[in-house]
């Protein structure tokens, strides 16, 4: 037996070296195919069970995020890059990270949906986005309609002004002036409350806002304070005036969490408390609300 194997032994190592080398003796051993981009990607994604939204969205292959485009800090796309940026913006894309895993551009993985005030209801309602983050106030009346995550940014309404108008100090001082803001806002109802003979000007956004008051059509801007830093950036020669007079806690809207949508708002939840403990949340605070706040903050509730 030994005389018989060893031949069959040299032939084949003979047979195998020459297929190596490119020889036309003998067969060209298959190579193990390298694994594809798609398979790499798919392996480092996190595992979700079948029936959760977060393995629906994995499937579509995209993040539907409703929010602003003209927002600063919070959300804007950038008339250069055609890119959006901002603390909501930041906020979403890690919330994508999440779902996807570590892919090489997560803005391929999100579909920004852009929002007004008045659309981020039904945005939701309609299913045009898996989640809006928009300066989202959360509410009761809001609450009956759509769910919010937990809060991930507090602030509260302020008054912009002119700095030649000495007229308008505080709240009560907006009584039978006319105040801009954003058409569907809790700031229209705010204004009401602290000035029940306020003139109201609502408007789609707040740039136009500010354009009213640069214009003379509107004596002030009243909304959140992180919102009127933005405006005071594009117009220096406009002051932010008097005491905070509401409280405005930002949450993340989704869709009522019935059916496919059971423990979305859960899985959101989980994702804010871990930017917050490994202080993504402080990054993206400092990034973009601190150059206009001059402030940092490590989590919602910190002052």
């Amino acid at each position: 037996m030994r005389t018989f194997i060893r031949p069959v032994a040299v032939a084949l190592a003979v047979l195998f070296v020459s297929a190596a080398c490119g020889g036309t003796g003998g067969t060209t051993a298959p190579s193990a195919a390298a694994p594809s981009a798609a398979a790499s990607a798919a392996s480092t994604q996190p595992k979700f069970e079948l029936s959760t939204y977060m393995y629906a969205i994995q499937t579509k292959g995209k993040l539907r995020v409703g929010t602003r485009e003209d927002n600063v800090p919070f959300g804007l796309k950038n008339p250069q890059s055609g890119k959006f940026e901002g603390f909501d913006i930041d906020i979403a894309r890690e919330l994508a990270k999440g779902i996807f895993g570590p892919v090489a551009n997560i803005d391929e993985k999100i579909e920004w949906v852009p929002v007004v005030s008045a659309t981020r209801i039904p945005t939701l309602q309609d299913n045009k986005a898996d989640l809006v983050i928009a300066t989202f106030t959360i509410n009761a009346d809001r609450k009956k309609q759509i769910d919010f995550s937990d809060v991930y940014f507090s602030t509260g309404q302020k008054i912009l002004v002119k700095k030649t108008n000495t007229s308008i100090k505080g709240p009560a001082d907006m009584n039978g002036k006319t105040i801009c803001a954003a058409t569907g806002s809790t700031s229209i109802d705010n204004i009401k409350t602290a000035a029940p003979q306020a003139k109201t000007l609502a408007l789609d956004s707040y740039p136009p806002c500010l354009l009213a008051l640069q214009q003379g059509t509107a004596d002030a801007v009243s909304t959140d304070e992180t919102i009127l830093f933005g405006l005071v950036k594009q117009d220096p020669s406009t002051n932010i005036v008097g005491p905070y007079f509401s409280e405005e806690p930002y949450g993340i809207g989704v869709k009522k969490s019935t059916g496919d949508r059971t423990g979305f708002v859960d899985y959101i939840n989980r994702q804010l408390v871990a930017m917050i403990q490994d202080g993504r949340w402080a990054r993206a605070y400092e990034t973009w609300v601190s150059p206009v706040s001059n402030d940092k903050k490590k989590s919602p509730d910190s002052r």
